[in-house]
Parts: C-alpha cells; structure tokens; sequence
C-alpha cells in the first residue's frame, strides 16, 4: 500500500500550514489569555473551506476525505490546539447535518455553517452518564407534529455559550443507543441555558460550560 500523499493533499497541507504559521500562531497566546476565539478568524478559516471539510460539495462543502481532514487538523494544532479542536467540533456538527438531516435541514443550515456565519457545537456529555454514550438522560418529548421539548443538561460542552446552534443527543424512545436521537437546538430558543464556563488548566479560549434545557 502507498502512504505517499497525492500532489492534491500536500497542497492542501500547504496551504493550511501557511494560514496557520501566519493566521493563528501569533495570536494563540493573546487568545487564550483574552479567553475568547474571534469570530474572524474562523471565517478566514471558512473561506479556505476548513469549515466543512467532509460536507459534499452539492451542499456547499469541501467534500474531502477523512484523511485530509487528518492533515489539516493537525497543520492547525501546530499552530493552536484549541483553534483546532474548536474547528473539528464545528466540522462535526456540519458533517451530521449533510449525512443525517433533511433536505431541508441541509438547506436551512449548511451555508451558514459552511461560512461560519453560525458556529455548531455538539452535546453529548452529561453529569450523570460521562463517557458512557448510551446512558445520557437527557429527554425530548414531541410537542406538536414537527417539534420536540427537551429538558435536561449536558456538562464540559465545548462552545458553550458561544456557538450559534447546538446538536443535542437526547433521548426519544427506549433506553440505550436505540432511544437517542439528535436535536438542533437555536442558541436563542426559551428555556435554554448556559453555566459559567469551566475552570481548566488550560484552553481558556474555547469557552467550555454546562448547557441546560428546561422544556427548550
């Protein structure tokens, strides 16, 4: 088997070393200390395409492959971890959309996620199941033909308070991973709620907190 990159990858590997050396070094010191990521730096990141790496191209993406996405993830965390952490979560969510969500789903949220005119966050963790995925309490319950309630909390979610949508699994129907579903959910929706962000040893400058719902 080849390892060797194709001429494609290594430009891409380039390029993204180049904007990282000149775009997010030299400011990931002052942003961890001003405990914030600015906006515009994200989508300088987006303009490049690092905002939707695996989203297919119809749908406005970079419709790479997960081995390019392994080169520029690790371009950018030379340059800062946390920008690229940050990055692959919002990657996450964008990617969820294009292979899950409706047609109109992927219509309604893609291009702003794309642009990174809204920043996505995904909600798994919760205080009482951690690591165990399949054990999250968090409920929706329908209300209506095309809504739900949720009411629950998830805990050390990255982009909490911050982000614009967040991508909650919560739970719809029977217990373990066959009852869990996943739920959009507008920074701005009544009943939705933000802990004061986490006290970490480092990376101060992706915001970390609780995120709650209560009927949201």
């Amino acid at each position: 088997m080849d390892f060797a990159l194709t001429d494609d990858q290594t430009q891409i590997r380039d390029m993204v070393r180049a904007f990282a050396a000149e775009k997010i070094a030299p400011y990931a010191a002052q942003w961890e200390s001003e405990k914030t990521i600015p906006r515009q730096i994200l989508k300088e990141a987006a303009d490049l395409g690092l905002a939707a790496i695996t989203v297919r191209d119809e749908n406005g993406g970079s419709g790479l492959s997960r081995v390019e996405s392994v080169l520029i993830f690790e371009e950018l965390s030379y340059a800062d971890p946390v920008v690229a952490s940050f990055l692959s979560i919002h990657n996450m969510c964008a990617w969820m959309i294009d292979s899950y969500g409706s047609a109109e789903q992927r219509q309604t949220w893609l291009p702003k996620l794309c642009a990174m005119e809204q920043v996505a966050s995904y909600c798994l963790t919760e205080p009482g199941s951690g690591s165990d995925a399949a054990a999250l309490r968090t409920k929706a319950v329908k209300d209506g033909n095309s809504h739900y309630s949720l009411t629950g909390s998830k805990a050390f979610i990255s982009g909490g308070g911050y982000s614009d949508v967040y991508l909650v699994m919560c739970r719809t129907g029977e217990e373990g991973p066959k009852g869990i579903s996943c739920i959009l959910v507008e920074k701005d929706t009544d009943g939705l709620s933000f802990g004061i962000n986490e006290r970490k040893m480092g990376w101060h400058a992706q915001a970390t907190a609780m995120v709650n719902l209560d009927q949201a």
